[in-house]
């Protein structure tokens, strides 16, 4: 990415025809660029920073663009720390098209992907972990999704790592001290203390890593896989649970070849429900194909919910590892009741019982918790847990050294190193090829 000084422009706002559009500039020349964008620069330039006001847009020939609401932030006041313009004007895509073609024309070049919220890093607006909750609050499909993003944006994960970190200087200066006296008779510090110490930072960063898979729920959300064998109902099932007839539902087996996917959300999460062929070892050609591919998506996802046929034999096959799996019985409104399976759940796809208490059984086999406080810092991404497993790992081998014979040292390289990985959470160290991924995610304009 480009990280020199330019003034960037960008649409801040989705693409295509609308009431309003936001147009974003930022950089040195930002304010110089926009005042020539309108027919009155130099009242442009008198007006006061941080207040809205109206002014005419012009084209490159003179001509009225757009009545347009501009703001004006001198920098560091701004959400990059640089002086930055936001013009408010008409959704029209030829005036933004427009408007984006003449602030080129006065020297602003198209923003990079990201290159907004990484300004704000490189300026000290934002830390590492912040930013990318920029994106995830962008994307947030769900409650969970908005929650999780919110408490790291706010800083909650940032402070929660800061002061395991802090902990980690603390012990630091303990065996700096040492190393200075060293040729004392009595020691500075006390082997256990210290061995205290860590076990309890790596207690506090085990808690971290173990909470990740319910930050990694709210962030991406669950795959539910519904599967089972040929026209047992699974596909009138996908229709129910989502509401709507996206799946082709018919009495002849093998309707559904390939994946069909849907969205909803159960208590506050988001699943991802998938509809997959029905599975037989008699099938062949385009069939089989839809069979192996029913069983790779069941490998993989978070919970399966296996399809019986309450009205066909008692029979179950192929059915997943059951910590994963959710046996349900379908079609029980065309059965007496005393011939249902009591060990199963049973179910009626078809007329909508027992759906609410599949839905709670799902919530339940996914293990996520409704009420997990994110302000606690809970970790959401990958990278970041990923961080925290190398720290751990370098302390306990810290522990190792203690229990061995004391280096003051090497140890305190230990902490460091520790301290250094942790660090990357929040881009107190990292490089450009890191922040190049990560902002490159980004959508263009923030």
């Amino acid at each position: 990415m480009n990280r020199n000084e330019d003034t960037i422009v960008a649409l801040a706002t989705p693409q295509g025809r609308g009431a309003l559009a936001i147009i974003r500039l930022s950089g040195d020349d930002a304010i110089a660029i926009a005042a020539r964008l309108t027919d009155a620069p130099e009242q442009f330039k008198a007006k006061k920073p941080r207040q809205i006001f109206l002014t005419n847009l012009i084209d490159h020939d003179g001509a009225i663009l757009d009545r347009v609401q501009c703001i004006y932030y001198l920098q560091p006041h701004s959400y990059t720390g640089e002086n930055a313009v936001e013009i408010f004007l008409h959704g029209s895509p030829f005036i933004v098209d427009q408007a984006i073609r003449n602030s080129l024309r006065c020297g602003a070049r198209i923003a990079e992907p990201g290159e907004y919220t990484l300004r704000a890093f490189l300026n000290g607006k934002l830390d590492l972990a912040q930013a990318e909750a920029v994106a995830d609050l962008i994307a947030a499909s769900s409650q969970a999704a908005h929650r999780a993003a919110i408490a790291v944006h706010e800083g909650a994960l940032s402070r929660r790592v800061s002061a395991i970190r802090k902990q980690m200087v603390e012990i630091r200066s303990l065996l700096e001290l040492q190393i200075d006296f060293s040729d004392q008779e009595l020691p500075v510090i006390d082997e256990e203390a210290v061995k205290r110490k860590i076990d309890s930072i790596i207690q506090e960063l085990q808690a971290m890593e173990s909470a990740y898979r319910q930050g990694r729920l709210a962030r991406d959300g669950a795959s539910v896989v519904i599967s089972g064998k040929p026209n047992v109902g699974k596909s009138t099932l996908f229709n129910a649970l989502l509401k709507e007839d996206r799946a082709i539902v018919h009495e002849r087996p093998g309707t559904t070849r390939d994946t069909v996917e849907g969205f909803v959300e159960w208590e506050g999460l988001s699943i991802r429900l998938i509809d997959t062929a029905g599975q037989d070892d008699d099938y062949d050609g385009p069939d089989q194909l839809a069979v192996a591919r029913a069983r790779t998506v069941a490998a993989v996802a978070d919970v399966v919910i296996w399809v019986e046929d309450a009205t066909a034999p008692k029979e179950t096959q192929n059915t997943p590892a059951k910590e994963r799996a959710i046996i349900v019985v379908n079609k029980t409104d065309l059965i007496d009741n005393k011939e249902i399976r009591n060990n199963y759940l049973s179910i009626s796809a078809q007329k909508g019982f027992g759906l609410p208490e599949l839905q709670k059984q799902v919530i339940e086999r996914l293990g996520y918790e409704k009420d997990i406080l994110f302000e606690d810092g809970i970790i959401t991404r990958q990278r970041h847990v990923q961080a925290v497993t190398r720290a751990i790992d370098i302390l306990e081998g810290a522990i190792e050294r203690i229990g061995i014979k004391m280096r003051e040292e090497l140890l305190a390289a230990d902490l460091k190193a520790a301290s250094d990985v942790l660090g990357e959470i929040m881009g107190d160290v990292s490089t450009d090829e890191i922040l190049d991924h990560i902002f490159s995610e980004f959508c263009i304009g923030k």
